[in-house]
């Protein structure tokens, strides 16, 4: 295969970052598909560790691709030879799968991708390891699902899997799906019930309290404290990052303001801080009065104590954050979208796997 000289120079046209094309050039290539995904997602320096580890001509890059571009983006990539497949991250977990050729039939009952695999045919084929690498997460941490009341915060992508696979690791608990938006958590309900019978129930999130406060087992699976901006509709912007997930956060929009961030910050505050400040009332009241054994678990790993973190370990609760997730997602999701590849370079089995996941353990720290 003769490698493009300008490594996914249709894609640059349609995404807002810079990319390295040296680092990119003269490899086979992995890509992160998300709104902001630059700014902190682990996935390239996880992937790419793995890649160092093996020894193998393949990189890994980060893509913040606007809404209104990502049909096409997916088109360059499936076009480009090198493209062997990748992440996708939030907002566009749900949003890519009619832009797929093939879904897995476990991606497709949660109705999310966090993964695409380029077939030997150049079809772009989804995955979903989020859910597993959470479980798997938990697991390795020592808390299992199985008999727990469970609140589960989000109904996006990432909530989604999780919500199956704990739902399948359940048993006899109870799992209450809280969310902004009702109906979406209702959608959410309705497959579980679908897959087996089952303890399941919907709960506004500005009248989750008492679900909360019952819970054993609560996860945040929104993007409530995650690091960073994030762009909107309209050209603007917005954070999320000094909320907690456990109250309703309802920050200002402002026009963006690039290459200026602390001055859009500075504006942005200005105009949010009352409503921070109720938000982080709320949740602290919320935290002393969750259950003493429940066990507090945030996806967001950027920063790796979020709000809803710091809340629950302050009141004196077990708290998880999505180091392990993001791991274990990763090392799923590597071996989907590089195992055939990896293959006919004689480079299979548990050894690689082990050998992917230790690099990309190291990246952590862990």
């Amino acid at each position: 295969m003769t490698l493009a000289a300008e490594p996914l120079a249709d894609v640059q046209r349609l995404i807002t970052n810079r990319l390295d094309a040296a680092a990119l050039r003269g490899r086979r290539l992995c890509v992160i598909l998300g709104e902001s995904c630059s700014a902190h997602a682990k996935s390239p320096a996880l992937w790419n560790a793995a890649f160092v580890a093996l020894g193998v001509p393949a990189a890994y890059a980060a893509l913040d691709v606007p809404a209104e571009q990502l049909e096409a983006a997916v088109q360059a990539l499936r076009a480009d030879e090198a493209f062997l497949g990748g992440s996708v991250t939030m907002p566009y977990k749900a949003r890519i799968l009619p832009l797929l050729d093939e879904v897995d039939p476990v991606a497709a009952r949660i109705g999310a991708v966090n993964a695409i695999a380029r077939t030997a045919e150049g079809r772009l084929r989804g995955y979903n390891t989020d859910g597993l690498g959470g479980v798997r997460a938990l697991a390795e941490a020592g808390v299992r699902p199985s008999g727990a009341r469970v609140a589960l915060l989000g109904a996006g992508g990432a909530a989604q899997a999780l919500a199956a696979y704990v739902w399948d690791a359940l048993g006899d608990g109870e799992l209450t799906l809280i969310n902004r938006h009702e109906e979406a958590a209702r959608t959410i309900a309705q497959r579980l019930l679908a897959a087996r019978a089952g303890h399941v129930r919907v709960v506004d999130e500005a009248a989750a309290d008492e679900a909360l406060a019952g819970a054993t087992l609560v996860i945040n699976a929104t993007t409530k404290g995650q690091a960073g901006l994030r762009a909107i509709p309209g050209g603007q912007w917005t954070c999320l990052e000094p909320y907690s997930a456990l109250a309703p956060a309802h920050p200002a929009a402002l026009p963006a303001m690039p290459g200026q961030e602390p001055a859009f910050f500075a504006a942005w505050f200005r105009a949010s801080r009352e409503d921070v400040l109720r938000n982080l009332q709320r949740s602290l009241a919320l935290c002393t009065r969750l259950q003493p054994e429940a066990v507090c678990y945030d996806i967001v790993y950027a920063p790796l104590e979020t709000m809803f973190l710091r809340h629950a370990r302050l009141s004196g609760h077990r708290t998880l954050n999505g180091q392990g997730m993001n791991l274990w997602q990763a090392v799923e999701a590597f071996n989907l979208v590089c195992g055939a590849w990896l293959s006919g370079q004689g480079l299979a089995g548990e050894a690689v796997t082990a050998r992917v996941r230790a690099a990309m353990a190291g990246v952590w720290g862990r």
